[in-house]
């Protein structure tokens, strides 16, 4: 009934949103034009057939095609159906969804279930793309969308696209087509994000065109553009993208693109945030840093896909999972969301085995009747075939359960690094570096970015030379590794299962007629069902790749496997099933990875790269490291504190000594008056220990004898606490 009600509490809003969208880099931002015609801006997708208009059906918590409301809807989407296969396999099949302001929504699901279309549906809805028809035929769904008109939404796709002239300067403000920007500084249409970037050119030219600065500088004031450029500032320096400023997008890599988007939507503070895989390519540092700003950011709404669990669990609340086309909500943490999900299949099960059951005895009916049937019998045929479709089994959760032989023979003899020194120009990747790699080591690479970690483990392979040094491999070594660029398709248009065939012949040996078999084997093992085997691998999700790359290393039968951010673009069920196989691996492993939750569980110890050529070898977990970094951050900070903040700086500490020093006698008052009475209570104790003693001459030694012992026991204790409550009662007169 929630649902309900405060879906029509939503309708009650008497304005519609007219106007136009802005797309700038992939963020996107509603401009926004008030008239008081309807309650939303409804975008109906042009392969829809009717515009829907009934209430959002009630729903449990984990009951399908539900959201939990906590406030007004941000976005609401209403029976949305997607399937790129003509039918045969559904993203998205009357779904509907409602969006809370003020929610932090995790959205989960398998690799290739449609998370990602549906982001893009939402975004596109909410001015993703403008009018551009092309990126609209990407996402064929039916349903409509719902944005209130309030409502601005910014959304950082999985992989960001990069407009041609545009430079990272301008994308932090979001402009897409400097053809269309503003020719002047003086038009009182100007948003404050041209104001901004018109005085960063206006900068530029001070010395020459004075008069453009200073009306560049009025339009700053007038438009409260420094808190934008001083936000820009800010976040383009956290998140690493400062330094590049003034390069073309074009000229960038992915990740750097994947930093500039998610730097350009969080400049513009969205009301709602879509981000696709946002911990992508960001070192822990900068993780860190989003998951703070996110957290301030009290009133934003939050729905993401990733696949960080630490990074999941510090900044949602709740946890959206899409599962063969419907939505099921679940509050509370990633832990709670596991838990209620298998209660949630295990009544599936119940339910699939009921229906089975029945389906056999209906089925006999069926096969029984004549052709021509009666009113009452062409219902239950109907109630069959509804039956029928019941009858249909989930999908198992993905397993890389591989076989016994899977991993080769591994000598003593594995590899060894001596005085190992590389340098690139003047900056130092490794300096004297020394180590000897053995069986069973466990090793997480980590650091920030630039430091040298990608280029470390191409020297492992050989496929980076060093400058000076020896690195000495073992004959038995077979090295595999996942790379994090992805792997190289060199035919899009080649399928899954050739691409598997070829595989299996170059890596393991196995004859032109056992690939297939082998190949099909391996597609099972990596759940791709029957239906993907013949589709084409450019067709396949960012996952689907990631999962068909893992296939293919592990096809080698690798004792030395080398994992360069494996977790980016896997989902969580497969990311489990990872760890489970990496947990039983008897080889070297060698992982690259920010993903706190991942690297704890696979790893036994770090090498961290603090830059400079510098690496040192850490003893413990990644999250025990990220604290580590926090505490020095504090100290770093306290000692770069500029001279002029000194008297700040000490009135903060006098400040914090103070509370210090009232909490410490709280406590010590609190202390004080717990021993009190149990000094009290041990002397009655002692008093009638010491009356029985007293009346036991006639009872025997030893009773006398037990009797003697507790009596000193318990003296023995009141000495203690009495020493106790006159050391604390010293200590509180020094501090009132």
């Amino acid at each position: 009934m929630a649902s309900k009600t405060n879906f029509l509490l939503a309708q009650s809003l008497n304005f519609i949103l007219l106007g136009s969208f802005c797309c700038f880099s992939n963020v996107f931002v509603v401009v926004l034009c008030f008239q008081p015609i309807a309650p939303f801006a409804v975008y109906h997708h042009p392969l829809s057939n009717t515009l829907l208009h009934s209430t959002v059906d009630t729903a449990t918590d984990e009951s399908p095609s539900a959201s939990i409301l906590s406030g007004p809807p941000s976005i609401t989407a209403r029976d949305l159906t997607c399937s790129f296969d003509g039918g045969d396999t559904y993203q998205l099949q009357s779904a509907s969804y409602i969006l809370p302001r003020g929610a932090r929504v995790g959205l989960v699901g398998r690799n290739g279930c449609g998370k990602s279309t549906f982001l893009r549906i939402l975004a596109e809805a909410c001015g993703y793309g403008g009018n551009n028809e092309k990126a609209r035929d990407n996402v064929p769904f039916t349903g409509e969308v719902e944005c209130p008109k309030d409502v601005t939404v910014a959304f950082v796709e999985q992989e960001p696209p990069s407009p041609s002239g545009i430079t990272v300067s301008d994308a932090l403000l979001g402009v897409t087509d400097t053809t269309q920007t503003s020719k002047g500084v003086s038009s009182g249409n100007i948003s404050v994000y041209e104001a901004v970037r018109q005085y960063r050119i206006a900068s530029l030219n001070a010395a020459t065109d004075p008069d453009a600065f200073a009306a560049a500088a009025t339009l700053m004031d007038t438009k409260d553009g420094w808190t934008v450029l001083t936000k820009a500032d800010e976040v383009s320096t956290k998140l690493r993208v400062k330094q590049l400023e003034n390069q073309p997008l074009s000229s960038l890599s992915g990740g750097e693109r994947k930093r500039v988007a998610l730097a350009a939507a969080l400049v513009r503070e969205p009301d709602v945030l879509i981000l696709d895989e946002p911990t992508n390519h960001l070192d822990l540092a900068a993780i860190r840093w989003l998951s703070d700003l996110i957290r301030e950011k009290k009133k934003m709404t939050l729905l993401t896909v990733t696949h960080d669990r630490a990074f999941l669990g510090d900044v949602c609340s709740s946890i959206l999972e899409l599962d063969r086309g419907s939505f099921y909500t679940h509050e509370g943490s990633y832990a709670t969301y596991l838990e209620g999900k298998e209660e949630r299949l295990a009544n599936e099960d119940k339910a699939y085995s009921e229906a089975k059951a029945l389906y056999k005895k209906e089925l006999e009916w069926m096969r029984r009747q004549p052709q021509a049937r009666q009113t009452k019998q062409k219902a239950r045929q109907q109630s069959f075939y509804q039956l029928e479709k019941s009858t249909k089994p989930r999908v198992k959760d993905p397993s890389l359960e591989l076989s016994d032989e899977g991993q080769r023979r591994l000598g003593g003899n594995i590899l060894k690094m001596r005085n190992v020194s590389l340098s690139f120009g003047n900056k130092k990747m490794l300096d004297d570096f020394s180590y000897d790699f053995n069986k069973g080591d466990r090793i997480g690479i980590v650091g920030k970015n630039g430091v040298g970690k990608t280029t470390f483990i191409r020297m492992l392979t050989g496929e980076q030379s060093i400058d000076s040094g020896t690195i000495d491999s073992g004959e038995t070594v077979v090295f595999g590794v996942y790379d994090q660029m992805g792997i190289p398709f060199l035919d899009e248009e080649q399928s899954c299962l050739d691409f598997v065939k070829e595989r299996v012949e170059a890596g393991s040996g196995k004859s032109m007629a056992e690939a297939p078999q082998e190949a099909m084997k391996l597609l099972k093992q990596f759940q791709f069902p029957r239906n993907r085997w013949p589709e084409r691998v450019s067709m396949l999700s960012g996952g689907e790749k990631r999962r068909l790359q893992l296939l293919s290393v592990l096809t080698k039968r690798p004792n030395f496997l080398i994992m360069d951010e494996p977790t980016n673009d896997v989902d969580l069920d497969s990311l489990r099933a990872l760890e489970s196989y990496l947990e039983d691996y008897q080889g070297v492993l060698v992982v690259v990875s920010h993903d706190r939750s991942f690297t704890d569980t696979v790893t036994n110890h770090l090498f961290v790269f603090e830059g400079n050529g510098v690496v040192k070898d850490y003893l413990g977990s990644l999250s025990d490291y990220a604290e580590c970094l926090i505490e020095q951050e504090k100290k770093d900070d306290t000692a770069s504190r500029p001279a002029g903040d000194e008297e700040k700086a000490a009135n903060t500490e006098d400040k914090a000594e103070r509370v210090a020093r009232m909490n410490s006698i709280k406590k010590m008052k609190r202390d004080l008056a717990k021993i009190e009475p149990l000094i009290e209570k041990l002397k009655t104790k002692a008093a009638e220990l010491q009356s029985s003693i007293d009346s036991s001459s006639d009872q025997g030694w030893t009773v006398l004898a037990d009797l003697t012992d507790r009596l000193n026991k318990v003296e023995a204790e009141i000495e203690e606490k009495e020493l106790e409550w006159l050391d604390l009662a010293e200590q509180l007169e020094a501090l009132e």
